[in-house]
């Protein structure tokens, strides 16, 4: 489940980072148990075409959209 982060403690955590050269407007994920942290890849419509013939255009973009929707909510 996502919260939301407040500014200091953003910053705090930027400022942590910085070692491990996570750009500014980057997104991570930290995984706690296995004192890991894995950049976000961003996938694009690009990604999506690539399995072109196992779902349609139409598909392809529906799920970009949704995946947009759920990363503007996290």
């Amino acid at each position: 489940m996502a919260k939301k982060i407040d500014k200091s403690t953003i910053e705090a955590i930027k400022q942590l980072l910085q070692q491990y050269n996570v750009k500014e407007d980057g997104r991570i994920v930290i995984d706690l148990k296995n004192h890991l942290m894995t950049e976000y890849d961003e996938t694009g419509i690009s990604d999506l075409m690539g399995i072109r013939g196992t779902i349609s255009d139409e598909r392809a973009k529906e799920w970009m959209k949704d995946i947009e929707e759920m990363r503007e909510s996290w």
